[in-house]
């Protein structure tokens, strides 16, 4: 029976940053991966979705190429290619895959590819053969949350994780949810030619924004010809669409773009403690079984670059370096058009702690490189608490906020006040030059404002 310090059981953002981690600290390390390395994050997830959303915002862009000054473009002859599209994102997403494999024999890590089962606390088996471990990581990922669409033709319904393997785009479709991908999926969809409702049981989208940005969001699917319907589910069937409460929705697919719940190996002898449909954890990752840790989804933590933060702190920590993540300064992302990213504290967190702070805000329609890049809708806000100015909280709606988000994340964890960042020199004309100009507003000393 082979033996190993480490068996890491998924290949995602979590698994395979993990194993990197511990082959850098001479753990003898295998990877787990019944699929494809990368997870779903590389092969249908992350990746995919962004590719899409790409050549959508490209496609649009092109038909309004002659307020760029440019001519000769018929609109009406414009036509997305979606198998095209598709063969992007593969060539995208073959390239990193076989990044990821290359890292993992750079760095003498065992990849076995199968289904792991898990036996107990020590042990693993794939297919016949049996494993032993010093150290475990479960990093399995989740899946859409199964939804019961009683009396709805189950032809129409579609997982959101399956979604970029179709070999033609939808004409007409009704995404179920209101949260990041249902929103990103949403003006995709609709920016190449489809057409879109969406559906949620929330009175708002993606409902943990700031509430100037969700209400921001919700204009801007609406201004797309998006119809939402808030407090809303579906109700029945129809010919040629569904029912949401009394009104008919036309529809070729539904998209379950709902909550989900982590995907766990089977078990055998171990038993861990649940939180809800998720493992639960301390602040080193690991489970109630000492020995036996977790990261990404499987600990409701739906980002790939928490998932790859807290797989790292886990093999820190089982190689007795202790650190622990902040989860507060931890950046999110939002590939909406345009983009979102925050970090820290919202409004209505600050004002539900008892923080008085200030607030900075910064207009990308009078930014310069907004303006000759044609995207000028869209702020950055910065929050500061009032006695000393450090920063609280950054939320940016930007064509590149999740590039420039990361200027405010290390602002955050060096515990910067506002005062230095306006005092930071920015690169002009940049678009970043408006998180300086915010700062500039919460300083009490605004200057192109």
């Amino acid at each position: 029976m082979t033996t190993f310090d480490l068996i890491i059981i998924g290949g995602g953002p979590a698994g395979y940053v993990g194993a990197i981690r511990a082959g850098q600290l001479g753990m003898k390390t295998a990877v787990i991966e019944k699929a494809s390395m990368g997870g779903m994050c590389l092969n249908w997830g992350c990746i995919p979705s962004k590719a899409f959303i790409e050549s959508a915002k490209l496609f649009k862009k092109v038909a309004d190429a002659k307020s760029f000054g440019i001519d000769g473009i018929d609109k009406k002859a414009l036509k997305f290619n979606w198998k095209k599209a598709a063969q992007r994102k593969d060539r995208i997403v073959m390239r990193l895959v076989k990044g990821v494999e290359y890292l993992m024999k750079k760095n003498g890590v065992e990849v076995i590819n199968g289904e792991a089962k898990i036996l107990d606390k020590e042990h693993v088996q794939v297919g016949e053969t049996k494993y032993t471990c010093d150290k475990m990581l479960i990093a399995t990922g989740s899946r859409p949350l199964r939804v019961e669409y009683k009396g709805i033709d189950q032809s129409k319904i579609m997982e959101i994780d399956g979604f970029f393997a179709l070999e033609e785009k939808p004409e007409c479709v009704l995404v179920d949810g209101g949260r990041i991908n249902a929103c990103e999926m949403a003006l995709m969809l609709r920016y190449t030619g489809s057409k879109v409702t969406m559906v949620t049981e929330s009175d708002s989208l993606i409902p943990f924004l700031d509430e100037e940005i969700r209400k921001f969001v919700m204009d801007k699917i609406k201004k797309a010809g998006i119809t939402v319907y808030t407090k809303s589910e579906i109700t029945k069937d129809a010919e040629d669409g569904v029912y949401v409460g009394d009104n008919f929705v036309e529809c070729d697919v539904i998209l379950n773009a709902k909550r989900r719940r982590a995907v766990l190996p089977e078990m055998g002898d171990l038993e861990l403690e649940m939180n809800g449909h998720f493992l639960k954890i301390n602040e080193y990752m690991q489970t109630s079984v000492p020995n036996v840790y977790a990261a990404g989804d499987v600990t409701k933590q739906f980002f790939a670059q928490v998932a790859s933060a807290q797989a790292r702190t886990a093999v820190n920590h089982m190689n007795d370096i202790k650190e622990t993540l902040d989860y507060d300064k931890l950046p999110v992302n939002i590939y909406t058009d345009p983009e979102i990213a925050y970090v820290g504290f919202t409004e209505e967190q600050l004002k539900q702690k008892g923080i008085d702070y200030k607030v900075g805000k910064f207009p990308l329609s009078v930014n310069g490189k907004a303006m000759i890049e044609g995207e000028t809708e869209g702020f950055v806000k910065v929050l500061s608490e009032t006695k000393y100015g450090e920063v609280m909280g950054v939320h940016i709606v930007a064509a590149d906020a999740t590039d420039m988000i990361a200027e405010a994340v290390m602002a955050m964890r060096l515990e910067s006040t506002v005062d230095e960042l306006a005092r930071v020199v920015h690169a002009h004309p940049t678009t970043s030059e408006t998180f300086m100009e915010a700062s500039y507003v919460a300083a009490d000393r605004p200057v192109h404002i």
